[in-house]
């Protein structure tokens, strides 16, 4: 286990790598890939399929995302901001909350593919999928 993933689960996380993700998500779909870093970090490179939701912002999100019919993916730039943004997810009563562990870092370290650009999901499209997705 990775430093990052390490600091993760300490701080409030069930952490894994780039691997489980691709899991995770097949084992429950509409599951929300949520990355919590700026908006400036996020068009220099991101998980397709994200949701920005920058931390400073996060909790004017909190019930919305708590009430989520689906497991989030919190995603960073290392782990650290995702451990942050898990544990007030935990605190606004939502249990199935995950961290990449490395964040994105890790992410690009295993071969995976970052895009660039301001193109995200919209909160409330990652939330209609996940509801969607789960009633089939």
């Amino acid at each position: 286990m990775s430093f990052f993933a390490s600091l993760a689960s300490l701080l409030g996380g069930a952490s894994f790598g780039p691997e489980h993700l691709d899991q995770l998500c097949a084992e429950h779909p509409g599951t929300l890939l949520l990355d919590v870093r700026t908006r400036a970090e996020y068009v220099q490179g991101h998980i397709d399929g994200s949701t920005l939701v920058p931390l400073d912002q996060l909790s004017a999100s909190l019930t919305q995302l708590a009430a989520a019919p689906a497991p989030i993916i919190v995603i960073c730039h290392s782990g650290a901001r995702a451990s942050t943004a898990a544990t007030a997810l935990r605190r606004a009563g939502k249990a199935d909350v995950h961290v990449l562990g490395g964040g994105v870092s890790s992410w690009g370290s295993h071969g995976r593919k970052l895009s660039p650009g301001a193109k995200d999901v919209p909160l409330r499209d990652a939330i209609k999928k996940a509801r969607q997705a789960v009633a089939t």
